[in-house]
């Protein structure tokens, strides 16, 4: 489902970058009859992207009749064109010469705009909600997070603030008039800008597409009664959490999970959550790096390993990509981990 919106983001902006084209190089006039079907779908966006973000973090996500109604802006856009056209041909004008294409642009522009902002506040919402369950689950994130995602739209939203009002103002006050050529290429490089970074979008989320789709249900809900629990419980709980991490180092597993771990200790998973969050506070990844950390700095102090790269202690410790270790290394232990290592090589020289 995520990859069918995501063609359809891409069909969107493909489609209004050609009608500005053929409006703006007069193509219209080689070709006619490209002026007489709706080229512009922009009211689609805003729904679409959310609905995108939807899909990729849950995959049973489906577009229900109830969600259709998000779509009826587009609908209008649509007949409004029709209308537009269908005026034009009657009274043998081209569309975008007719009375109701100036103040139908610009209230479509206002709309989008509008839209845009809200569609895009309710996908930062979805991410975020995301992010707090992958930090809760997994202890590595690569092919989780979306903060690739997150930046990105942010990134959009930005160019969106800039580009629409500068088009509306070109509107009112140059009328759209090819001569003021500065404009137009300033607002050329800002389409472009939006269209290279939507295609990008599109790049990025076609390959995750593919490794969130086999991502592992492993979400937990939680459960009221484990608050009955006593001190003495918990605190044998907690104590088998921490020996097995020492004992077994399940942490040199890269892929290791909430509710795998939680399988290792027969134990519940909501029950292994309701701990780490509520008595240990720390989410699962934070729980598990530590103990990676642990592991890398024993390496590093470790003399037998001093021709071995950061990279590759780091991969010894369980960790599964270099982004992801240097930040959660500063993040512990206040240093990088270059400056951990150098630290290490000064002292024992004296």
């Amino acid at each position: 489902m995520a990859s069918i919106i995501l063609s359809l983001i891409l069909v969107v902006v493909t489609l209004h970058l050609v009608y500005l084209m053929v409006l703006d190089t007069n193509l219209d006039n080689l070709f006619p009859g490209t002026l007489y079907m709706p080229y512009s779908f922009l009211s689609a966006l805003g729904p679409l992207i959310y609905f995108y973000v939807k899909a990729l973090t849950n995959i049973n996500f489906n577009i229900v009749k109830t969600d259709y109604w998000h779509f009826v802006p587009v609908t209008i856009e649509i007949l409004m064109q029709v209308f537009n056209i269908l005026y034009g041909i009657k009274n043998n004008q081209i569309f975008y010469n007719t009375p109701f294409y100036f103040y139908g642009s610009l209230i479509l522009y206002f709309w989008t705009a509008g839209s845009m902002f809200h569609y895009i506040n309710l996908s930062l919402n979805v991410i975020g909600k995301h992010e707090n369950w992958a930090l809760k689950n997994f202890s590595n994130l690569r092919d989780i997070t979306l903060k690739w995602l997150q930046k990105s739209i942010i990134y959009f939203r930005l160019l969106w603030i800039i580009w629409v009002p500068f088009i509306i103002v070109f509107q009112l006050f140059f009328g759209l008039q090819l001569q003021y050529i500065y404009i137009v290429l300033a607002l050329y490089v800002l389409l472009l800008a939006l269209t290279y970074l939507t295609f990008w979008i599109g790049l990025e989320g076609f390959g995750h597409a593919k490794t969130m789709a086999f991502r592992p249900n492993i979400g937990v809900k939680e459960n009221k009664n484990f608050g009955s629990l006593s001190q003495s419980q918990l605190e044998t709980y907690i104590a088998s959490m921490e020996r097995f991490m020492k004992k077994d180092k399940v942490y040199l597993d890269e892929n290791l999970n909430l509710r795998e771990f939680a399988s290792l200790l027969n134990l519940d998973p909501n029950l292994v959550s309701f701990i780490l969050n509520e008595h240990i506070k720390s989410n699962f990844h934070d729980f598990v790096n530590k103990y990676r950390i642990e592991e890398v700095k024993s390496q590093l102090y470790n003399p037998a390993k001093n021709n071995i790269t950061l990279l590759g202690i780091a991969l010894d410790s369980g960790f599964n990509s270099k982004t992801t270790f240097n930040r959660v290394f500063k993040k512990m232990t206040g240093s990088t981990p270059s400056e951990f290592r150098k630290n290490i090589e000064s002292s024992t020289k004296k």
